[in-house]
């Protein structure tokens, strides 16, 4: 390596360990790839290794990589609305607009998403490497409470004691990992995850003031609380059709984390919100002496997390509360209980599409395709208007430009088409027949990305 690339390395891994991990994910609260290469590929990365970053996908795919070292980010602008009323969506009473610009979270809707990772090719069989990315989401919303005291989000009789209602969840994995090449067709590779998470909600005390939380406390405005854990990944991968196509397999173990303390009566399982097990299957092919297409299928358990994966309130029944608990509702019936209310998000489906081309010896072009149905049920919108992961495709587009052999510059740009989920709350309008419900709030959500990455390799 050398000086020049010598010191872009000390400069890049400076600036990764400094620069705030602030997320904004679009697969539930994961992000769609890692990395700008990735990110210009719909997200794809199972089968096949293209930087640094591999072992964020399959641990196996570091021995496709060699060794180097990328870092990159995201600038991600991410706008969401809310709509809620008493009546029908013909008679809105609100329709506000998430806004950050009043925390240190992010300036206004736009959010810094950082990532980087290493990989050392220690012998002709072994590959060592670390990756480093985040996921997660945040929203800020006006619940000032209008005339007439009826609150629209969660400003119930004037309880919150905040005009502003929001969360912001930040989580930072780190798979420290190896690849170990078996024979010319098979690789395997295994990761010791660290996982660190922060979190912060406000706007939420009227929860605690009706004696609807599991205590009187640690509900929200508790300022911003961590958790750290760990997990396991293993991945393999394997070439076929004289290496024109191959094959890549990931499995990604739930990473359990410490309790959130502070928000111990805000997430079921007294503040557990761990870092849900996901798995996947990848294909790369070489279409073409300059064409490669990938294909990844992903499966990611969200309501494995009761936190995430519990129900909201009901929508349908104005008598009853809690869908796991009918009747009285016991503490642990409680928001913050075992059994406590949470997003009723369901399992989600990705598929991810992508295409490289390489135009010549310094030049590629990417492009890709990013699905998954959203995880937020219609009668769930109640609950999840302050985390409203509504979106479910993405069209991705990409370059890399090599400077020279060993530094390379790569630029991605993803394309998050808007959705929106109407569906039933539990505050219907006065004076209606119980029976009969009716569509009263929606959650809207569209995202713009624009990253880059610089890889040194040596």
């Amino acid at each position: 390596m050398n000086q020049l690339s010598k010191r872009l390395l000390s400069t890049a891994i400076i600036i990764g360990l400094t620069i705030p991990a602030s997320v904004f994910a679009t697969n539930g609260y994961f992000m769609i790839g890692f990395g700008a290469k990735s990110r210009g590929m719909g997200g794809v990365g199972v089968a096949e290794g293209v930087d640094g970053l591999a072992a964020a996908f399959n641990p196996a795919t570091m021995a496709d990589v060699g060794t180097r070292f990328d870092i990159g980010g995201d600038l991600f602008y991410a706008p969401n609305t809310v709509t809620h009323s008493d009546g029908t969506l013909s008679d809105t009473t609100i329709v506000e607009s998430s806004n950050f610009e009043d925390t240190p979270f992010s300036p206004g809707d736009m959010f810094l998403v950082p990532a980087m990772g290493g990989t050392y090719k220690y012998s002709d069989e072994i590959t060592l490497g670390f990756a480093f990315f985040g996921a997660g989401m945040g929203t800020q919303y006006d619940q000032t409470l209008p005339a007439g005291n009826t609150s629209y989000f969660y400003n119930f009789n004037n309880l919150a004691n905040s005009n502003k209602v929001g969360i912001k969840l930040m989580q930072v994995q780190i798979p420290l990992s190896i690849a170990y090449k078996l024979d010319d067709t098979n690789t395997v590779g295994a990761s010791f995850v660290i996982g660190a998470q922060i979190f912060e909600a406000w706007g939420l005390k009227a929860f605690q003031e009706l004696n609807m939380a599991a205590t009187r406390s640690n509900v929200s405005d508790m300022g911003t609380d961590t958790s750290y854990g760990a997990g396991i990944r293993l991945g393999w991968t394997g070439r076929y059709l004289e290496n024109d196509l191959t094959v890549g397999v990931n499995y990604s173990s739930r990473v359990y984390m410490t309790e959130f303390e502070d928000y111990s009566s805000l997430f079921a399982e007294h503040g557990d919100f761990d870092i849900p097990e996901h798995y996947a299957l990848g294909f790369s092919y070489n279409a073409m002496p300059d064409l490669t297409v990938k294909f990844d299928i992903q499966q990611i358990n969200f309501s494995d997390i009761a936190s995430v994966g519990n129900p909201g309130p009901y929508a349908y029944n104005s008598t009853e509360f809690n869908p796991l608990c009918p009747g009285v509702d016991s503490v642990e019936c409680k928001i913050g209980g075992d059994q406590g209310l949470g997003f009723g998000w369901t399992n989600q489906t990705v598929y991810k599409l992508g295409a490289e081309y390489r135009y010549n010896e310094k030049i590629k072009v990417r492009a890709g395709l990013n699905y998954g149905e959203a995880t937020i049920p219609a009668d769930q919108v109640l609950f999840n208007m302050v985390a409203p992961a509504t979106i479910e495709s993405h069209l991705t587009m990409g370059a890399s430009y090599n400077f020279r052999e060993d530094i390379e510059i790569t630029a991605s740009y993803v394309h998050g088409f808007e959705n929106t989920i109407t569906g039933k709350t539990l505050f219907q309008p006065l004076g209606s027949n119980p029976d009969i419900t009716t569509d009263n709030a929606a959650i809207s959500m569209k995202q713009r990305s624009m990253g880059v990455g610089l890889g040194i390799k040596w």
